[in-house]
């Protein structure tokens, strides 16, 4: 992400920032996941962009910049009553992302633990990827690409949300 918004949870303008950034963030890494899958010139060049594997390594949902602004910011905006259970949601689409991101990752790299020693100093964690395999993550990818529509939609609604609170609710979050 880019430089950081204000944190200031009474400040609809500052939050409705976050969550631009966010969806951005977002967005970055479903191109790299994108690119990982279909290489850098497209399924048919069959090459897979290394600088990926080292960009994109964060596999957890808490590691990457989404997963980080969820925990540092929205997850406080569960405190709204009209807001927690659109936070729910948006946690359990970024979690079921990763989950399929794992399942496009680990047909093309080797889990980092169980490379030698060796291995792990003289060559990327890659492995050889059949035509098969490569079809698997196409379709896994295309699952991550509606999830992350959903959660694109599911931010959407925060935002709208955020935008209709009124001064009542900022103040009773400002005196918690």
């Amino acid at each position: 992400m880019t430089t950081a918004p204000n944190k200031d949870l009474t400040n609809k303008a500052a939050m409705i920032q976050h969550i631009y950034y966010a969806k951005r963030a977002h967005q970055d890494w479903v191109k790299k996941a994108d690119r990982l899958v279909n290489g850098l010139n497209g399924y048919q060049g069959k090459q897979v962009d290394l600088n990926v594997d080292k960009s994109f390594i964060p596999l957890d949902s808490s590691s990457c910049s989404f997963g980080k602004w969820f925990h540092d910011f929205a997850i406080h905006l569960s405190r709204f009553d009209s807001i927690g259970r659109f936070i729910n949601r948006i946690e359990e689409h970024h979690n079921a992302l990763h989950e399929t991101y794992e399942k496009i990752y680990f047909i093309f790299f080797v889990k980092p633990e169980q490379k030698s020693f060796l291995k792990k100093i003289l060559t990327f964690n890659t492995k050889k990827v059949s035509e098969l395999d490569r079809e698997k993550a196409k379709i896994h990818l295309e699952y991550l690409k509606r999830s992350s529509r959903e959660l694109l939609e599911v931010l959407q609604i925060l935002e709208d949300k955020i935008r209709a609170l009124d001064y009542t609710e900022l103040r009773k979050f400002q005196e918690k």
